[in-house]
């Protein structure tokens, strides 16, 4: 995963700046306060979101929008992530392969790693590099193995807060803590508990009584409800005591049998008469018209045949019409083509028409044939070109070749020159070679004296002890460990004769042969002219060379043209023989343009469509004329026209005759249908006024009536029978809406209204004297009441039981709490061996490899058995406090980057260091910088203010100050 490019909108003192990135290491550098620690930032927003509450937000104060985009190369496709804030609100856009993307999907392809996370294993700083000479030694192994093995300290510092956060809950000894205070608190709890509950006996008492009245007071408030809802009935009936009166009194009055009227019965009457008045004066009025058409009807008319003649002949009239346009247009045709026939004859020259056999054969040879002859000539043009110009490079080339020679030396002096650049280039390493060496054979000669003298001093020491320690065996008569130390003192001296200072080789071999070099060069350079320069003699003989072989290829090439052109002057000649036949076969004279045969061509074929096109012409000429004059001998039959030939005046005359006859019949038709009209008008009129007398006779039927005063009478009956049958409705549904049956209401009509109120006053009554014994019982159980509430006012044993509830509940939940940081210690310390199993080896594996490299090869091993150690070329174990400081750092880092390429298959993420090489010297940080150059795995971000040297353009960023940022 590599970050390709990164644009800023806005973030911090960053504006509209797009910057790109190399894909395996770069250097960003930058002055104070142009930006690096803020390009740091907004990489860490983008990737992992904009920072939280408690974090500084560096807001842009000259942009106006807050954040940028990242584009992320992951397996050869682009990734582009932005995410910018507006309205208080981050708004995060993730295309993949032209495809959105939400945050959970960019959160997987991250292998969910925290911003925290990330900045802990894979940013460095100097910060974190300094906090390890701040550590003692045990701290400072825990320190660099969870750099290594787990990239940070969040385990040690989860595992420290536990157990915390457990000595809170109660300490080891079980005497103190949270959960022990509520402990004690709830046994003292429960002995008072206990006391309070000896009190609640006589309560128990007035609890039995109170319960006792409360029954007798709820069976007295049923029975005054009973007769309360007894005395509502009764007051009910006395309201509606009137209206069951009248209900009963309708009842026999309208027991009779019902009076029928028919619906409508007034209003169809009088509408009946009114239409019947309308009728008699329609009827009237219709049969005069009748009279009036049926004169109006008779007139004369042309015979049936003789019209529908008429009407087929002036049907035919647009075709006639046609067939004569088309006869004018026919004639029109001829004589133009004709004229365009004559003109084309011109245009060749031919004085008649002449019917010539063509074909596409004849065609196609003409066209292939005044082609042929154009490229031909085209191409010999082109040949003659080319031979000219052969022969123009040639001689070109032989003046070169003549102005060339005289500056070219002898073969042996070439030689003589070409032996003496090599000899010069082998002088020059051979020196480069014994320099090298006799620096070496000094610095070795330097050290190995060193080291011999150091030897000398120990010999003698041990001498010197060996001699004390036999003169004190001596005098303490101990003779044979005195002769045994003898013994090492004449060792210590044999070896201090065969320590001698080693021998110095002399290189006198490579020095005879540079020697010999010498003489050689200075006996070459004396048989050489002082102008003589090798390069340029050797251009010279390639130049040579060249003009040698383009002068072969020059004759080469001239002979090959001579023969094209003598091939195509053949091809020519047998093309310009066809054209001379062609002109013969078409009538053209020898002297005609070839480039127009191919007019003539299409000429001859457009004359002889011309000629086909004519004599279909003249057949459809005949054609039409033979139907123009069979139409004038059936107008001549048709008799009543005058004009027989001029067929537009003969068409006017049959159009009026025609125009005429149809305005008779269609004033015959009319009058003829107005008249059937009228005759079923008068009849449907007589019909309906029969229809209207039968319904009047109908009406009075229905009602017995034998005249109109006895219809009216019986409808007076009618409207006094409906009136007192609605008024018993009314009142029926009145008192059903009441709950009143019909038994109830015929027996209430039968009742005297003194005996519903003498019935209501006894219920009355009853109620009262429940009403007095309600009271009395309500007052015993009130002087209960007091007497327990006396005893509730005392809330000592409802208090404990609610401070031991909650003291309850409190012990549960702190000991949930203590079990749950017990579970969570243990997994964590699991989860820390297993990591340790599975990482250490492979981790301390490639920590020895990245250490052995950065230290050039002075420490050769990282090893961890019980303890974290480094061990040296000369086979020295060191513990890491034992090392320098910036060994220190280096030991560090190699843990912390064997680390990352541990984790790179499931986070293959950029490396950030800021600045943490500042405390090393140049030699030291370029190698590191070297080292992670040539590191492929993860990109490198490199921020610095001290650019440096070895680090090539392309992989170099430089930030510039603003100074409007800088305000």
């Amino acid at each position: 995963m590599n970050i390709k490019s990164l644009e800023i909108y806005g973030y911090g003192r960053l504006r509209q700046r797009k910057y790109q990135l190399n894909r395996s290491f770069t250097q960003i550098y930058g002055e104070n306060e142009t930006g690096k620690s803020t390009m740091q930032l907004f990489i860490h927003s983008i990737l992992f979101g904009f920072p939280g509450p408690d974090e500084p937000k560096l807001m842009p104060r000259f942009a106006t929008t807050y954040g940028g985009n990242l584009i992320i190369e992951i397996d050869g496709e682009e990734l582009f992530v932005e995410r910018v804030y507006r309205e208080h609100k981050e708004e995060l856009t993730v295309m993949y392969q032209d495809q959105p993307k939400d945050a959970a999907w960019l959160n997987q392809k991250l292998s969910f790693i925290t911003k925290e996370t990330y900045r802990q294993i894979f940013s460095f700083d100097v910060l974190s590099l300094q906090h390890v000479h701040q550590l003692t030694e045990n701290k400072l192994q825990t320190y660099l193995l969870q750099a290594g093995v787990f990239g940070s300290t969040e385990y040690s510092s989860l595992e420290s807060k536990l157990e915390e956060e457990k000595l809170k809950i109660i300490t080891h000894d079980h005497e103190s803590g949270e959960l022990y205070d509520h402990l004690l608190t709830l046994n003292n709890l429960e002995i008072q508990i206990r006391e309070e509950e000896n009190k609640l006996q006589h309560y128990d008492v007035h609890t039995s009584r109170a319960y006792q009245l409360k029954g007798k007071i709820d069976m007295l408030r049923s029975h005054i409800d009973q007769l309360t809802e007894i005395q509502q009935r009764k007051q009910k009936e006395m309201m509606f005591h009137a209206d069951m009166k009248e209900w009963k009194q309708l009842e026999h009055q309208l027991n009779i049998e019902p009076v029928v009227f028919p619906d409508n019965g007034i209003e169809r009457y009088e509408s009946l008469k009114r239409q019947r008045y309308n009728n008699e004066r329609d009827i009237m009025l219709r049969a005069e018209k009748v009279k009036q058409l049926t004169k109006e009807a008779a007139i004369e008319l042309m015979p049936d045949v003789a019209y529908e003649t008429a009407q087929g002949l002036l049907k035919e009239e647009p075709v006639i019409k046609q067939h004569e346009k088309t006869l004018n247009n026919l004639d029109r045709d001829i004589l133009d083509k004709q004229a365009a026939m004559h003109s084309l004859q011109t245009d060749i020259g031919w004085s008649r028409y002449e019917d010539i056999p063509l074909g596409d054969s004849l065609k196609e040879q003409i066209i292939y044939n005044v082609a042929e002859k154009e490229r031909l000539l085209s191409q010999l043009e082109q040949l003659n070109r080319e031979r000219e110009q052969a022969k123009s490079e040639a001689a070109m080339t032989a003046q070169e070749r003549a102005e060339l020679e005289p500056h070219i030396v002898s073969d042996e002096q070439y030689s003589n020159g070409i032996q003496l650049g090599a000899q010069q280039d082998e002088l020059a390493q051979k020196t480069e070679l014994y320099n090298k060496l006799s620096a070496e054979q000094k610095r070795n000669a330097a050290v190995d004296e060193v080291k011999r003298k150091k030897l000398n001093i120990a010999y003698g020491i041990i001498a010197l002890a060996a001699v004390a320690a036999a003169v004190y065996f001596f005098f303490s008569a101990m003779l044979i460990p005195a002769l045994a130390m003898i013994v090492i003192p004449i060792g210590m001296i044999i070896l201090f004769l065969l320590n001698k200072q080693p021998r110095t080789y002399e290189w006198n071999i490579l020095d005879d042969e540079i020697s010999a070099l010498e003489s050689s060069i200075a006996a070459l350079a004396g048989s050489l002219d002082d102008s003589f320069d090798l390069s340029v003699q050797r251009d010279y003989r390639e130049r040579l060379t060249v003009l040698d072989r383009e002068q072969k290829l020059h004759k080469r090439k001239e002979q090959q043209l001579n023969n094209s052109l003598e091939k195509k002057q053949a091809a020519y000649a047998v093309i310009v023989r066809e054209l001379e036949k062609t002109k013969e076969q078409l009538r053209l004279p020898a002297h005609f343009e070839d480039s127009l045969l191919h007019h003539v061509y299409r000429t001859v074929s457009r004359m002889q469509q011309l000629k086909t096109a004519i004599d279909q012409l003249k057949t459809q000429y005949l054609a039409q004329q033979s139907v123009i004059e069979n139409f004038r001998a059936r107008l001549a039959d048709f008799g009543g026209i005058t004009n027989h030939e001029h067929l537009t005046v003969a068409f006017q005359e049959l159009s009026a005759i025609v125009k005429s006859e149809e305005k008779k019949r269609t004033h015959k038709l009319r009058r003829d249908e107005q008249l059937t009209i009228s005759e079923r008008e008068l009849a449907a009129v007589k019909t309906s006024a029969d229809e209207m007398n039968a319904e009047i006779a109908q009406l009075f039927s229905d009602t017995a009536a034998a005249d109109e005063a006895a219809y009216y009478a019986r409808f007076a009956e009618y409207k006094q029978y409906k009136k007192d049958l609605e008024r018993h409705q009314q009142l029926s549904r009145k008192l059903e809406d009441e709950n009143f049956t019909y038994e109830m209401n015929t027996e209430l009509a039968h009742t005297s209204a003194e005996d519903l109120r003498r019935s209501e006053a006894e219920i009355s009554d009853q109620i009262h004297e429940l009403k007095d014994a309600l009271q009395q019982e309500q007052f015993e159980l009130h002087r209960t009441e007091q007497e327990m509430a006396e005893l509730e006012k005392d809330t000592t044993l409802s208090g404990l039981n609610y401070q031991y509830a909650i003291e309850r509940e409190i012990v549960n939940r702190l000991a949930k709490e203590y079990g749950a940081l017990n579970y969570i210690e243990t997994l964590i310390a699991s989860h820390r061996q297993k990591v340790k199993e599975e990482r250490i080896p492979h981790i301390i594996s490639e920590a020895s490899r990245i250490f052995s490299t950065l230290t050039e090869g002075r420490y050769i091993a990282v090893m961890y058995e019980v303890e974290l150690v480094v061990k040296h070329k000369d086979g020295q174990v060191y513990h890491p406090t034992e090392l320098s400081q910036s060994t220190k750092e280096l030991l560090y880092i190699a843990m912390r980057l064997s680390l990352i390429q541990h984790l790179h298959h499931l986070y293959p993420l950029p490396i950030i260091i800021d600045d943490a090489f500042v405390h090393f010297d140049k030699q030291r940080k370029d190698f590191i910088i070297d080292y992670l150059m040539r590191k492929e795995d993860n990109q490198v971000l490199y921020f610095t203010p001290n650019r440096s040297t070895n680090i090539p353009g392309k992989n170099t960023l430089v930030l510039e100050r603003h100074d409007k940022e800088t305000k």
